[in-house]
């Protein structure tokens, strides 16, 4: 299926008018043009969820799925009467006939370290226990292993419901579950043996030879392009960090197309939700954990961010399906048969919008609106990096703010971008700061320290090194290991780095301050530009990983992007204000309290809390 680039123009006819107004360009330059889209932001697993639920209970086409992280047993809805994901998309298959395709990256190195398959590759067993006729039991096991917050009855239903879609003992032909890899090389079984040995080895000149043995028997110039582009703006990764970017990436889009086939009831969904059972959390992300039938039953309470949205860029959406699905599991004769459906045919009418908004359940606050968006995506084998452009362009335009709420804060060249935006404007003559709000994980977490020398450099280059002491300590060894740090002034631009607690703990556990874990992939600038997606701001993302963005230039007086930022900053603060001063102001004051309440034992005041990581080692792995 081939996209053709579509050629933005603007033709001025000086005889018409007096003057012509011209505005900048927010979108890339990229493989899809920007649509007349209707789009609704999913803010937490609650709504996102609940919207992707009722989309799938009304198919009647196709469902098609895109994710990093499946779970068949995982309650999409709760609370009342839930619903789990495996059994609406049998329902689908089977009652409605839907044809429905889910397309996983795993791999076994990666569910190692990250479970996100539970249940994948299941094989019939038997287990060691008897029932009450003396019989043993029969049972399940599986290539997918069970994640964390997996209850024993929820593993076995996913073994059993992915062994009966394997033997199509249900869905009656119509449900397919296939799993894809990224691997550039043929055969990885001998290396990754010898990366495992070498791992536990240390042997970092080891490492430096397998890597270079792996390149010559490629012949891949995306792979070429991706070191490269290491070494340009990392010149001293280590060795390890070097073979798990470039030999490991990740296929970390998030996406679902339903009902292509008919435009007028066709919807997408771009998420940075994974479809497993840690990702449903509300808003008030409370401390005290319960049953998935009934709410959040992850680790930790849950921010993050989706998307639902109509219009020409499910046209591309699809696109990108098909694409990955051909070259993972091969050509479909029924995919492609509506592969030559262009974003024309689906082009964006409120008629159909606002059918979307009456049928699908959305939260009433933030229905369908229409805008105009385009598609971005980090794809390194067709050598497409329209995700980093994207960034980089909406950086260098920046006039009063930029938010961030990304999983990770790691990827030191839009720092450099920012700032060299500021000089330019103030060699101008521009005068006014811009205000940098970002919301990630603190790297102190076990969890996240495997990127925390990346963070370290991007806070030391915003002037921010007071909340990474010891690693500005590390860096800088004529210091003494007590000396003071402090942020440094950068003139023309105003930096807060946080991070959020349940602003409701519980009591029960030892500490009132209990992480909330940052998932999100969300930046906004001046109310005017918005991305969200599946890309983190680290070098995986801009550079290795197959990703996939939505972008929003919009301009309407009454605009898409202030509710959602006001949303946004009523969870993490309890006050939501439109003036970036203002906002500053109030989140440094709400910071200090939460300092002083935590060493008091007092619980936080709101969400918002200062990063910070005290850890005295750093990590290069990402």
């Amino acid at each position: 299926m081939n996209m053709k680039k579509t050629t933005q123009t603007i033709n001025i006819v000086p005889r018409v008018g007096t003057c012509v107004v011209l505005t900048p360009q927010w979108f890339a330059s990229g493989e899809y043009s920007p649509q007349q889209t209707g789009f609704a932001p999913l803010i937490n697993g609650e709504r996102a969820f609940k919207a992707l639920a009722s989309a799938i209970e009304q198919a009647k086409h196709s469902i098609n799925i895109i994710t990093w992280g499946f779970q068949s047993s995982m309650y999409i809805t709760r609370g009342g009467t839930p619903k789990r994901l495996g059994d609406l998309l049998k329902e689908a298959a089977e009652v409605r006939n839907v044809k429905v395709r889910v397309l996983v990256w795993f791999t076994q190195l990666g569910q190692l370290t990250d479970p996100n398959f539970p249940g994948y590759g299941a094989f019939k067993t038997q287990r060691t226990e008897k029932d009450i006729f003396g019989d043993y039991v029969p049972g399940y096991g599986a290539d997918g292993v069970k994640t964390s917050v997996l209850t024993d009855a929820d593993y076995e239903y996913d073994k059993e419901w992915h062994y009966n879609v394997k033997k199509k003992l249900i869905g009656k032909g119509n449900l397919i579950v296939e799993h894809r890899e990224m691997s550039w090389g043929k055969d990885r079984k001998e290396a990754n043996q010898r990366f495992d040995q070498m791992k536990n080895e240390n042997n970092n000149k080891e490492l430096d030879d397998l890597i270079a043995a792996l390149s010559k028997q490629e012949n891949d110039d995306a792979i070429q392009q991706a070191n490269d582009k290491l070494k340009e703006h990392y010149p001293d990764p280590s060795s390890l960090q070097k073979l798990l970017l470039s030999r490991y990436p990740t296929h970390h889009q998030k996406v679902v197309v339903i009902d292509y086939q008919e435009p007028e009831n066709a919807v997408g969904f771009v998420m940075g939700h994974n479809m497993l059972s840690a990702y449903w959390d509300k808003d008030d992300h409370q401390g005290i954990q319960v049953r998935a039938s009934e709410g959040r039953d992850g680790e930790t309470p849950w921010q993050d961010n989706s998307s639902c949205v109509c219009g020409g860029v499910v046209s591309h959406l699809y696109h990108n399906f098909v694409e990955a699905w051909e070259k993972n599991i091969g050509p479909e004769p029924e995919l492609n048969q509506y592969s030559t459906m262009s974003a024309a045919q689906h082009c964006f009418s409120r008629e159909k919008m606002n059918a979307l908004n009456q049928r699908l359940d959305l939260d009433p606050n933030f229905p369908l609106k229409p805008t105009m968006a385009q598609i971005c995506r980090t794809q390194p084998q067709n050598n497409c990096f329209e995700v980093e452009t994207l960034y980089n362009n909406a950086l260098c335009l920046a006039r009063k703010y930029i938010y961030m709420e990304n999983q990770y804060f790691r990827y030191p060249p839009f720092v450099a971008k920012i700032k060299k935006a500021i000089e330019e404007r103030q060699a101008r003559g521009y005068d006014k700061p811009l205000y940098l709000f970002v919301i990630t994980n603190s790297t102190e977490e076990k969890a996240l320290q495997s990127g925390s020398y990346m963070t370290y450099r991007m806070l030391e280059a915003l002037g921010r090194p007071d909340v990474v002491p010891n690693y500005h300590r590390k860096a800088h060894p004529e210091l003494e290991k007590t000396a003071p740090v402090n942020a440094k002034h950068i003139e023309g631009l105003k930096v807060h780095v946080c991070s959020l607690v349940s602003p409701k703990p519980d009591p029960l556990k030892p500490s009132l301050w209990q992480p909330v874990y940052v998932h999100s992939k969300v930046m906004m600038v001046d109310d005017v530009f918005l991305t969200l997606g599946s890309s983190n701001i680290n070098l995986r993302s801009m550079r290795f990983d197959s990703e996939l963005n939505i972008v929003l230039q919009d301009s309407d007086p009454i605009g898409l992007i202030p509710p959602m930022r006001r949303h946004l900053w009523q969870l993490h603060t309890g006050i939501a204000t439109d003036d970036p001063k203002q906002t500053f102001e109030k989140w440094e004051k709400i910071m200090n309290t939460n300092k002083e309440n935590k060493l008091n034992n007092i619980k936080p005041v709101a969400s918002l809390i200062e990063f910070l990581d005290e850890n005295t080692s750093w990590s290069k792995l990402d």
